[in-house]
């Protein structure tokens, strides 16, 4: 309603009907209504010139997903707000991070990826479950003008593989493994195995997230220890000024009905459709709403957890391991 009588239509369907007639009205009636940030503002909003199925927006424009995310909130009461909730599968095991916790560590990662040479436009491959870490890596990534490459933690090695190729990707970020159903599970090793035929990648960057409870290999000269690296690194850094329509996030279909197709997603296109136009004047997510979504980074969903809480000052809700270990009541004890 209020975004209704924000564009001056009289109902929803006059409102449709001009949408469908004039979508980059709509684009800026959304823009407004959201405070989208740019650096620099756009000279076109709209630029079909080459054919529809080449459309490029906010043409002329500069922003950075990290800018509207995060950026945003600096000098403003949510930086020292709770941004991010984790719960192990034990539920002992628990976490909690605010605004300014948790870009002070997307700074120290994205400066750590500037020392092994991740420069804008390389390509980065997320290798990680439901951690604070794997929140932290997708901001970072994009921070410093990089491409993310999300990757389903449950992958065995030839997905992997076949993804990574395609991409050409750079640097992976890892982690020893991950607990399910109460059992750790390997992660660096499935990688490892990968890597042999992946020879794009120079890096891979490991957390340790297991311990003692796992083995995990380290290959001189790729691997570097997460911690070790991320503490040399300072708690600020600028975000990278991107045009608008620069890649972002580089995610692969399924692979389910053939070969896994990479979409491209760029600063200005995930944040102005799936967050604020569909989560915020569809969805009505406000900044006191929290955002869960049992689901993986390798999945569109990842990128939902991350952008939608964060850009309008929400707070989100991160759980690792399965929804039903121990039990069947797990899940609504956690919601």
């Amino acid at each position: 309603i209020s975004f209704i009588h924000k564009t001056g239509m009289p109902d929803f369907d006059t409102l449709a009907a001009r949408a469908d007639a004039d979508p980059a009205w709509l684009m800026q009636q959304v823009f407004e209504f959201c405070d989208f940030r740019f650096y620099k503002p756009y000279t076109q909003m709209l630029d079909m010139s080459r054919g529809i199925e080449w459309s490029r927006w906010c043409v002329g424009g500069t922003t950075n997903v990290v800018l509207n995310c995060l950026d945003r909130h600096r000098g403003t009461p949510v930086w020292n707000q709770v941004f991010l909730e984790w719960e192990g599968e034990d539920p002992q095991q628990r976490r909690t991070l605010t605004y300014a916790q948790f870009d002070a560590e997307v700074c120290r990662l994205a400066a750590a990826l500037q020392s092994l040479g991740v420069q804008r436009g390389d390509r980065v491959g997320l290798y990680m479950p439901n951690l604070p870490e794997t929140f932290i890596a997708f901001f970072a990534v994009l921070k410093i003008g990089a491409i993310l490459m999300p990757l389903f933690s449950g992958f065995g090695p030839q997905p992997i593989v076949s993804r990574l190729n395609d991409g050409q990707a750079k640097v992976v970020l890892t982690v020893d493994g991950t607990w399910r159903r109460g059992t750790p599970g390997q992660m660096k090793s499935v990688l490892d195995e990968a890597l042999v035929d992946v020879p794009s990648v120079q890096h891979v960057l490991v957390l340790r997230h297991l311990g003692d409870a796992i083995v995990c290999p380290m290959t001189p000269g790729r691997d570097h220890d997460w911690a070790s690296l991320v503490a040399q690194q300072p708690s600020d850094l600028p975000t990278a000024e991107m045009a608008a329509d620069d890649a972002a996030i580089l995610l692969y279909t399924s692979g389910t009905t053939g070969k896994p197709k990479g979409c491209v997603w760029t600063h200005v296109s995930f944040l102005g459709s799936m967050v604020t136009r569909d989560m915020h004047i569809c969805a009505d997510f406000k900044p006191t709403d929290r955002f869960f979504f049992m689901s993986d980074m390798g999945w569109m969903v990842g990128a939902m957890c991350a952008c939608v809480p964060s850009y309008f000052g929400g707070s989100l809700l991160v759980a690792e391991g399965t929804p039903y270990f121990p039990d069947t009541g797990s899940f609504w004890r956690l919601v």
